[in-house]
């Protein structure tokens, strides 16, 4: 059964933090990015060029639906709590929901450090700040518990989330 899921804006640190916890709980990482990248045998960016973004919200929600047996720690993408049948079902898992915050700006400053990223390499931080408005309502329909990652390292938020879970 599957433990645990984490949700959050691109560059809040959901596969870092995912494998970090997967090696303090000794589970499983399923990154659904990863996952999507694998099943497709193309990357994020190639999907997004060829099918646009609704082609790849149902890549993204078919392997989201596939993956929901899986067991242990799920990371899903960015914009999977979008789709109102991804959040049903990420709710339906039945297990603690993590969403993992930043504020703009540093959103901002981790994108520009990675380039595989085909919505968040073309955004400034005025779309950056449009972007997470448009989404923290569904972001907080989705999360049990959230935690604000702007000044903590990898290994501070998993503590939190580890304290959380043991509640």
């Amino acid at each position: 059964m599957m433990k645990l899921i984490l949700i959050g804006f691109m560059g809040s640190g959901k596969t870092t933090v995912s494998q970090l916890l997967g090696r303090q709980l000794d589970e499983e990482v399923l990154d659904l990015d990863r996952e999507i990248e694998r099943q497709t045998q193309q990357t994020i960016s190639q999907i997004f060029a060829q099918s646009g973004e609704k082609g790849f919200r149902q890549i993204e929600h078919d392997v989201l639906q596939q993956s929901m047996s899986f067991s242990g720690i799920l990371a899903t993408g960015g914009g999977t709590p979008l789709r109102e049948d991804n959040l049903l079902l990420l709710r339906q898992a039945g297990v603690p929901i993590i969403l993992l915050a930043a504020s703009p700006e540093v959103t901002y400053q981790r994108l520009q450090q990675q380039d595989n990223r085909p919505l968040g390499n073309k955004l400034g931080i005025n779309d950056i700040r449009q972007l997470q408005q448009y989404r923290q309502p569904f972001y907080d329909r989705c999360a049990d518990f959230s935690v604000m990652t702007d000044h903590q390292t990898p290994a501070e938020i998993t503590h939190q989330i580890i304290k959380y879970l043991q509640k």
